[in-house]
């Protein structure tokens, strides 16, 4: 019974008709059980107020029914009157307690609808601001409801049940394909729902979206999908513009590096270039004779050609590390990489004083990943290790070069570069790796960072082992390409 507090009409009401049945009960001589009425105040006193109200309301008319009682019969006991007076006192009792009965299970629904309100608004509240949707998917009916949250996000009002043309409708026409096959497996309940695709919503703007959904099912064997449909647009976007903010800071530390370079790059240039000019000097020496030479004349001019040859490639390398340009991952062999990079370092190797020993082990698997990046890794580790050197005596400064398998992992290639220099404090070691971190004086602590980003960009990892005193040892371990493809399959 739904409770009206403070209606004073009603308040007016109550009063009047228990003054009514007391006088009709106490001044008439009507033999009838007239307080039996005394029910209908107790009941209106339970639409009006609280369980005290009631209580008390109870206790006031079992109290007016035994004054009027004793008001009539206080000299002459009547069997008859008597009964009638059990009877009204047990129905205003038994009334009570179905009215206080009924008023409390009334408050209890009015509790539970208050707190399914409040549930409701705080979920979706929590919706919108997590951007998170949930829908429900019957199959084979492909019957699909979903939350105002969910219509949102497909830029739907919330009113109206969705449809599968709906959601076909806003997904970019190049993801149709995979929520097809989505929708298929839906429809089939084969196991958990797990897609990433991309909303094109009226006005041209694209939102990312990232659906789970779990399969559940009644005592029917009827399948139904539960899930929640999250718009993940801005960590979409920050992950791109983390992306494009790393690989503008790898193009800088290249640049950098290859100014610090320039030695070994002119003299990697100049060693073809004079190579070249010898033998073009050659080749007219051997056609001027009065007798030319045409084998010998030949001969020089493929040596040019050759030199040339290298001269380009040079050339190739060095634009390479210069351009800007998206990492693009194919099978490399590690130690062409290597030689290559051993190849850029050779002036600094003579500046510095340090001899540079091979160590490549024959017959290793390919490994994925993006040539310039790798020789940027390589280059910035070998650099590192000469300038870590620079105090050692004359003929003490050496840095070796080692590739070899990966024992702890399948296929995976290592790299050791190792040098003779006075090594890492142990309490630099935790944080050689972390951005800003450096233990040069002039150092800005970005390259190391960075040539961890791109190892772990390409699957591996990298680590560094210091004996203070006795060197150190730069490492990284890299997957090899076929393990991308198993992983693929």
């Amino acid at each position: 019974m739904a409770r009206v507090p403070g209606s004073p009409l009603l308040s007016v009401l109550l009063v009047g008709v228990t003054l009514l049945i007391f006088a009709v009960d106490a001044f008439t001589d009507l033999d009838v059980a007239i307080a039996v009425m005394y029910v209908v105040v107790v009941l209106l006193s339970a639409s009006v107020w609280a369980r005290r109200g009631v209580i008390l309301t109870t206790v006031l008319c079992m109290a007016l029914t035994l004054l009027a009682y004793g008001m009539i019969h206080v000299s002459i006991f009547s069997g008859p009157a008597s009964g009638r007076l059990m009877v009204s006192l047990a129905a205003i009792g038994i009334t009570a307690f179905l009215a206080l009965t009924g008023q409390a299970a009334t408050e209890r629904l009015l509790a539970r609808e208050e707190a399914l309100r409040r549930s409701e608004a705080f979920l979706a509240g929590t919706q919108r601001i997590s951007k998170t949707g949930s829908f429900s998917f019957t199959a084979p009916e492909a019957r699909l409801y979903w939350s105002d949250e969910a219509a949102r996000i497909y830029g739907y009002p919330a009113i109206g049940a969705p449809t599968v043309e709906m959601l076909l409708e806003r997904t970019m026409p190049d993801d149709r394909p995979l929520v097809r096959a989505a929708i298929a497996q839906v429809m089939r309940c084969e196991g958990e729902l797990d897609v990433r695709h991309r909303l094109q919503l009226p006005d041209g703007s694209i939102k990312y979206v990232h659906v789970l959904a779990h399969p559940t099912y009644d005592q029917a064997g009827r399948c139904e999908y539960l899930g929640a449909l999250m718009d993940v647009t801005a960590s979409v976007l920050a992950e791109q513009a983390l992306h494009e903010s790393q690989v503008q800071l790898a193009h800088v530390t290249r640049v950098t590096m290859l100014g610090e370079l320039a030695a070994s790059i002119a003299h990697e240039v100049n060693q073809p270039l004079a190579a070249i000019a010898t033998n073009g000097e050659a080749s007219l020496r051997w056609l001027n004779r009065p007798q030319p030479n045409l084998n010998e004349a030949c001969a020089a001019i493929a040596s040019l050609l050759e030199a040339s040859r290298r001269a380009t490639e040079v050339i190739q390398r060095i634009r390479a590390l210069a351009r800007r340009s998206e990492p693009y991952h194919l099978p490399l062999d590690f130690n062409t990489v290597a030689e290559e990079a051993a190849a850029l370092v050779q002036r600094e190797l003579g500046s510095h004083a340090v001899s540079l020993r091979l160590e490549l082990a024959p017959g290793l698997p390919p490994v994925r990943g993006d040539k310039v990046q790798l020789l940027q890794v390589l280059i910035n580790l070998m650099m590192n290790a000469m300038q870590a050197m620079q105090d050692c005596a004359p003929g003490k400064a050496s840095l070796l070069l080692r590739t070899a398998l990966d024992e702890n992992a399948d296929g995976a290639v290592q790299c050791h570069i190792i040098d003779s220099g006075p090594g890492i404090a142990s309490e630099h070691l935790p944080h050689l790796f972390e951005a800003f971190f450096s233990t040069k004086a002039d150092g800005m602590g970005m390259g190391l960072p960075i040539c961890r980003s791109i190892v772990e960009t390409h699957g591996g990892r990298i680590w560094a082992r210091s004996t203070p005193g006795q060197g150190a040892t730069l490492s990284l371990s890299l997957p090899s390409a076929a393990s991308f493809v198993t992983e693929a399959a």
